[in-house]
């Protein structure tokens, strides 16, 4: 791991947004690794739980998502919703979700591999936190991005899906039902059977506010789902600094899993589950920052493969390292499905 520099007094007096401590951290220098934008940033490492936080958050963070920013760059109608693939893609996702048959190898037709891989994992977190309702189940997505979830959830007939996402260039209602809003959480109304986030909770500004706002927009029995990065795994440990999901400065907090566990403690809820999902993007990718090659540069895994500087057979490796560590509860990311704490009667 790089070497971390000594905490400055401002960071001393940092408090982690995970567990509350303020006990002396170490800082890690980040640089921003997605866009190659040449800025670096510090954040701090709790002494207590391990979690990292955004030291200074940037002023205009809208500069720091930009169009092609990989969670808004595919249309899902598209992408799942084009002639010819929606049917098939019905038939896949109902397959993940509702455990109809196997998902065929011939379902990287839908979408690129990559993103069939992503969405399928997806799904499998969706089924074990539990559509409570069957089809009927209320779902809202925060940070939708695009909204190829909540398109896809509208495919395999899940009737009422809602994402919002404060960095939407439009509100749009999708052809499957679901709807698009540019909103935050805070503006939400309304009641959920399940409120997820995939990948959003550590961009958030305040976790242990949207946490709270979550759960007290849960009907009973409603869980929360939260999918995320964590340094709770092999990849923080080796690459430190250069662990690709450091993503700076767009995670502002990185819990580690004893983090999540005291701040949905604090929140009133508890841990259902936790299950790992990581892959070998936390090997690729952190091997590309080292190399100075950030993710969206031609000669990336994530753009043109053929010129990225690892072989099939050195991707395929890091791909069974990762189902191992998944395994093991090493993983770099994983979903955890909170639930409410029941009170005493």
């Amino acid at each position: 791991m790089p070497e971390a520099r000594a905490a400055h007094a401002s960071a001393a007096a940092h408090r982690c947004p995970a567990c509350l401590s303020t006990s002396k951290d170490r800082v890690l220098t980040a640089r921003e690794n997605m866009f190659g934008l040449q800025a670096d940033f510090e954040y701090s490492v709790c002494a207590d739980c391990g979690s990292l936080a955004l030291i200074a958050v940037p002023e205009d963070m809208a500069t720091y998502y930009p169009k092609n920013y990989y969670s808004v760059e595919l249309d899902p109608e598209k992408a799942l919703g084009a002639q010819g693939v929606r049917q098939f893609a019905r038939v896949v996702i109902g397959s993940v979700l509702w455990g109809r048959g196997l998902v065929s190898g011939a379902a990287t037709a839908v979408v690129p591999r990559r993103r069939l891989r992503t969405l399928v994992s997806v799904l499998r977190s969706i089924r074990r936190a539990g559509l409570v309702n069957g089809r009927q189940t209320r779902v809202l997505d925060v940070g939708c991005g695009s909204g190829m979830l909540v398109f896809a959830l509208g495919l395999a007939g899940v009737k009422d899906v809602t994402g919002i996402d404060p960095f939407l260039s439009d509100e749009r209602d999708l052809s499957t039902g679901g709807r698009l809003r540019r909103q935050d959480l805070s503006e939400v109304e309304g009641r959920y059977d399940l409120i997820m986030f995939h990948h959003s909770f550590e961009h958030l500004p305040d976790p242990e506010a949207s946490l709270r706002a979550a759960l007290g927009r849960l009907t009973p029995g409603g869980r929360v789902l939260i999918r995320m990065p964590t340094p709770s795994g092999q990849a923080f440990e080796t690459y430190g600094a250069a662990w690709m999901q450091l993503e700076a400065p767009r995670h502002l907090v990185v819990f580690s899993r004893a983090g999540v566990d005291r701040l949905s403690e604090r929140a009133g809820a508890t841990v259902v589950s936790v299950d790992d999902d990581s892959t070998g993007f936390q090997f690729w990718g952190s091997e590309q920052n080292l190399r100075g090659i950030p993710l969206m540069d031609r000669r990336s895994v994530m753009v043109k493969p053929r010129d990225a500087p690892f072989s099939r057979a050195q991707l395929q490796d890091w791909e069974k390292q990762a189902a191992a560590l998944n395994s093991e509860g090493r993983g770099d990311q994983a979903a955890w499905v909170v639930a409410p704490t029941p009170t005493s009667p």
